[in-house]
This record gives structure tokens, C-alpha cells and sequence, in this order.
């Protein structure tokens, strides 16, 4: 009887241990899942934000759109998931200018060269169609058409322009910008 309890015990003790194991295990490919992600996520930030910096890169202006000393002003919403990133290019050159961010809460955009929209939240924005104003949305298309929508397929950043209201706006898209488009219209 003794031998029996003494090997009910000993087997109860590596069931355990190997149940701790696996345990351990999973907590540990849960954690690591969870960094993953979320340098996924902070990655996917960064290059919309960097897309967002080289469509100003490629876009002409209008020679009256801004003053020659003007700083290029981004605009985006105080609440969009890009807008830390983008505050990291303050200061950064676009076509001889200074690039200025400028969070918008009120949906006022005058002044701005370039309009980020957060396709879910761009209802009070409003900019007329004819304005040299460059509006990139991060997402599906939302109430305001915008001139750039950047898109995720198959976990890579992709994009689509209307150039047609780039036109209309008096802005002329790089032919290298629309290359690399997913699609132009």
C-alpha cells in the first residue's frame, strides 16, 4: 500500500511539473506574441508616416500656394493613430521648405499643404476641391474624397490616387508617385 501511494505521488508530482511546463511555455508564446504585435503595429505607424513625408516629397505646388521662407505645413487631426509619428518629422526638409505639423481639433484647415484624414473621424473637415491642399487619407474612403488613400494588402502598405483632384487642386503628382501606386484614376 505504501509503494502505491509513494508512486501515486511520484507520478501526481511529474504530471504536475510537465502541466508548470506547458504552462510556462504558453505565457511565455503568449508574451512574445503580444511584443510581436505590437512592433508590428508601431512598424505600420511608421511607414504610413514615412509614405505621408515622400507623397510631399513628390507633389508640386502651385508657385502661390506658399511663400519661399513659408514652412510646409501637415495637418492632422490631434486624435489620428498617425499623428505622433508624424509630429517625429517636424523640421524635416519638403521642396526647399520646412515641414510644420499642425493638429487640427475643429476641422479648421486653412493654411495647410497637406491633410491627413482619419477616414472614421473626417466628417467636419472641410476643403474645397480647387485648394492646393495635398489630402491623404489612412484608410477606406470616408466623406471627404481624398486625393491619396493609403491601404494595408497583404500586410504591406499600399496606396491609390485620384489624380483627378490632385489636378483640380492645382498639385502635380512625381510620375514616379504614380507609378508606384496601386491604382490611379
Amino acid at each position: 500500500m505504501n509503494a502505491l501511494r509513494a508512486h501515486l505521488r511520484r507520478a501526481t508530482s511529474q504530471r504536475l511539473r510537465r502541466l508548470c511546463t506547458v504552462l510556462a511555455v504558453v505565457l511565455a508564446m503568449a508574451a512574445w506574441m503580444r511584443t510581436t504585435y505590437a512592433q508590428m503595429q508601431a512598424s505600420e505607424v511608421q511607414i504610413k508616416a514615412a509614405f505621408i513625408y515622400n507623397f510631399a516629397l513628390f507633389t508640386t505646388w502651385p508657385t502661390d500656394a506658399m511663400q519661399a521662407d513659408a514652412p510646409m505645413v501637415l495637418c492632422v487631426d490631434a486624435e489620428h493613430p498617425l499623428q505622433a509619428a508624424l509630429e517625429k518629422l517636424t523640421g524635416k526638409p519638403v521642396r526647399g521648405h520646412r515641414l510644420e505639423i499642425r493638429k487640427i481639433n475643429d476641422g479648421a484647415v486653412g493654411g495647410c499643404h497637406v491633410l491627413v484624414l482619419d477616414a472614421r473621424a473626417s466628417g467636419g473637415v472641410r476643403v474645397d476641391p480647387a485648394s492646393p491642399v495635398l489630402t491623404i487619407s489612412d484608410g477606406r474612403k470616408g466623406a471627404l474624397a481624398p486625393m491619396i488613400v493609403l491601404a494595408l494588402q497583404d500586410n504591406r502598405v499600399v496606396f491609390d490616387i485620384d489624380a483627378g483632384a490632385a489636378r483640380q487642386a492645382g498639385l502635380q503628382l512625381s510620375s514616379q508617385l504614380l507609378r508606384l501606386a496601386r491604382s490611379v484614376q
